[in-house]
């Protein structure tokens, strides 16, 4: 059941960003300036309790849409691959997770910002539950480039996790 719901949610993805790239492709920029770009990025995070693993490989694809200059909207997919997770009787304990985000980036100045995001992630394993996932970022982007240090909780049923991340990022404008 866990199989089939990653690989249905790993479809949608697909298709939703087939769509919105050739939807973005045919139309112009908007009136008010506003765009939509989508960005490639890889994290690399420590988390917050040593027992989980050593390190967290993060890559992520984000689409953006800009509201106006200083306010734009995110969603934000990607694999968070957990290295050096302790293994207890030959088999390796946790799960990598595949996370799926909301957010807003609010701009001051032309290049720093605050991006607040939440969703959910989901277990590649099954048995692990499907976390609620927060995510405060400070960053500085310009036209190509995005980098940004964060913190991102993962709140189980029965416990809590985190880690802090360094993410860099290279945006495509989708918009004409």
């Amino acid at each position: 059941m866990k199989k089939t719901m990653i690989k249905m949610f790993i479809v949608a993805a697909t298709i939703t960003s087939y769509f919105s790239f050739n939807h973005a492709q045919a139309q112009t920029t908007n009136p008010d300036g506003s765009r939509t770009r989508l960005g490639l990025g890889l994290g690399l995070g420590v988390p917050t309790k040593s027992n989980v693993a050593d390190v967290v490989i993060a890559p992520d694809l984000r689409l953006q849409h800009d509201l106006g200059a200083r306010t734009s909207l995110t969603l934000t997919t990607g694999y968070y691959g957990f290295v050096g997770k302790p293994e207890v009787l030959g088999e390796r304990i946790g799960s990598d997770l595949i996370p799926l985000k909301a957010g807003a980036k609010f701009f001051f100045g032309d290049t720093f910002y605050l991006q607040p995001e939440a969703g959910v992630a989901f277990s590649t394993k099954e048995g692990y539950g499907t976390p609620f996932v927060w995510a405060p970022s400070l960053g500085y982007a310009n036209q190509k480039w995005d980098i940004a240090l964060r913190y991102e909780g993962f709140e189980y049923e029965n416990g809590s996790n985190g880690m802090v991340a360094l993410r860099a990022a290279y945006s495509f404008n989708l918009s004409k």
